[in-house]
């Protein structure tokens, strides 16, 4: 039975940790380790103003990631170096590729998930910045999948992962989930004023953007702006006034859009901001011909033109074009009309392998039946967990059941077993009763006989006394036949008479020599003196007269005292054991 019993315990334990994973090692980092390499990512921020500045910083991480064999570490410090190379060079370099792919490649040689998780969306992200949203589309869904297992204490330089993960799916169109993103940004502690600003600011366009409200836009605007006053934050304070324009614009308040705008354009200008100063332009340009002035509308197209000449934005030059195209056909030019239609459909074919509208319309439709791809995976994985755990609840079940039959049969053949083995050592008891009666009975003219029935009846009261303290306190109907067995065992008013009478027979002057040398002596006295001469020892007696030792002993104690100077003749007289 015990082989069967670790048989179905190791079939159950098995598929139990399959199931839930026990056998599984957590795919994360320690805190310690977390905070470790958490520590390096925000220091390295210090030294991004050169490429040798950082290294200089990052080289004993490198070297310690070389003698431990910690490829994490390793992963995280390419990652750096790229992110510095790409801010350096202004753009997508060899370098900035280089250390990205390094740092991929060697995912495979390490198991924090939450690194992994980081690495992912710093490529995703770097994409992103490079224009190549339908590259960085696989990464950032993954990097934002790999969230799900991981620890919110355990993931790793949060307020910078969810900021990217925001920016990401708000230009892909997903406003919900950017803003879900930027809102976990803002809820974070120990955030800078900086950070916040650029969060509320962003915030306020996402709503914007999603047809939302757009007085918690407003507020979120002003919010940043206020912020970036008190940062002294220029370039996020300019943001935050073409912002403020873009709302006024939808309302049809020109004017305090323009006046708005125009305080953009200086602060961005007197920075040296050309893409702020562009994006403003544009929206500038965009109002002063829904306004009808031309001669401001044109003016401002030139400066685009020449802040854009030799850009690469070309949904920025597109977006002029239009702009151009409108102010045409306002104008009714039908040569600069058509020109300008020639180059919308050029940059449109171009856009549509970079990331133009459609193209990102194109990837958010993707990266929705990917999601819903990932969703109903997942609901077919919690329908196979659950049936797996009813086959092992069924299982268990079934162990349980199986374990209670053979415990079940086993105790009750132990029990059967044990009534067997007490009925047949019971039927016992009463042949040796039988068997000793009988034997008094033809021993009567013999008392040496009778001592040797008085030592084996010892025994049986030895023995049914044992099997007594075995029952306990128990009331039923074995015990009171067991009682009953051993009061016929011992020696009662009436078997002391025979007794009696056989000593008077065998010795006729024994009890009345005693009781005239001990005229004190009470029937009891004589009963036990008689049987200690007879060769019994105290527990002996105690047990052929059913009281304890103890009782023999203060009785015999009590006759000294009561006996005086006689006493000692009482003692040498039992120990002669001579009966005459």
């Amino acid at each position: 039975m015990a082989k069967l019993f670790l048989i179905l315990f190791f079939l159950i334990t098995v598929p139990c940790r399959s199931i839930f994973g026990m056998d599984m090692l957590d795919p994360n980092s320690s805190v310690e380790e977390r905070n470790f390499y958490e520590t390096i990512i925000q220091e390295s921020q210090k030294y991004q103003i050169s490429s040798s500045a950082l290294t200089h910083y990052l080289t004993p991480y490198f070297n310690q990631a070389i003698r431990k064999n910690d490829n994490a570490l390793l992963a995280i410090y390419y990652c750096l170096l790229a992110n510095q190379s790409f801010d350096s060079e202004r753009g997508r370099n060899i370098f900035s590729d280089r250390y990205y792919l390094k740092a991929l490649d060697l995912e495979d040689s390490y198991n924090y998930q939450n690194v992994k998780t980081w690495v992912k969306v710093a490529y995703g992200y770097y994409l992103y910045r490079c224009l190549k949203t339908s590259e960085a589309l696989p990464f950032i869904l993954e990097g934002e999948k790999g969230l799900e297992d991981i620890p919110k204490d355990l993931v790793l330089d949060v307020t910078q992962t969810y900021k990217k993960l925001g920016y990401f799916f708000g230009t892909l169109g997903d406003y919900a989930l950017g803003m879900k993103y930027l809102d976990l940004v803002q809820q974070q502690p120990h955030i800078s004023g900086r950070l916040k600003a650029e969060i509320l600011d962003n915030l306020g366009v996402l709503t914007l953007k999603s047809g939302g409200d757009t007085v918690q836009a407003m507020k979120n605007f002003e919010l940043a702006q206020n912020l970036a006053l008190s940062e002294k934050d220029s370039l996020r304070y300019a943001k935050t006034l073409g912002n403020q324009a873009a709302v006024y614009e939808g309302m049809g308040d020109y004017k305090k859009a323009l006046a708005l705008l125009d305080s953009d354009l200086k602060i961005s200008k007197s920075l040296g901001n050309n893409r702020n100063t562009i994006l403003a332009l544009m929206m500038r340009i965009r109002m002063n011909i829904a306004l009808k002035e031309n001669a401001k509308a044109r003016q401002m197209i030139r400066e685009a033109e020449h802040l854009l000449q030799g850009s690469n934005d070309k949904k920025t030059i597109l977006e002029l074009e239009t702009h151009k195209l409108n102010l045409a056909v306002q104008n009714q030019e039908l040569g600069t009309e058509l020109n300008a239609r020639r180059r919308i459909d050029r940059l449109q074919d171009s856009l549509r392998f970079l990331d133009g509208d459609p193209v990102l319309s194109q990837l958010k439709f993707m990266a929705d039946k990917q999601k819903f791809a990932d969703k109903l995976s997942l609901a077919q994985a919690i329908i196979k967990k659950k049936q797996a755990e009813k086959r092992l609840w069924l299982m268990l079940s079934l162990f349980i059941l199986v374990l209670f039959f053979f415990i079940y049969n086993a105790l009750r053949y132990r029990a059967r077993k044990r009534i067997r083995e007490y009925e047949y050592q019971l039927l016992n008891l009463k042949y040796t009763k039988a068997e000793l009666d009988r034997e008094l009975t033809s021993s009567k003219s013999q008392i040496e006989e009778y001592m040797v029935y008085l030592r084996r009846n010892n025994d049986q009261i030895n023995l049914l006394s044992a099997m007594l303290n075995e029952r306990g306190n128990t009331v039923g109907k074995d015990r009171d036949e067991l009682k009953a067995l051993l009061q016929s065992h011992l020696i009662t008013d009436e078997k002391w008479h025979e007794f009696k009478l056989l000593i008077v027979r065998e010795f006729p002057n024994l009890l009345q020599d005693i009781q005239m040398k001990f005229p004190d002596l009470t029937e009891s006295n004589l009963r036990v003196i008689v049987l200690i001469k007879l060769g019994l020892n105290n527990k002996e007696v105690a047990n052929v007269l059913g009281v304890t030792p103890d009782a023999i002993k203060k009785s015999m104690q009590r006759l000294k005292k009561k006996l005086g100077g006689q006493a000692g003749a009482l003692m040498e007289y039992i120990s002669y054991k001579e009966l005459v």
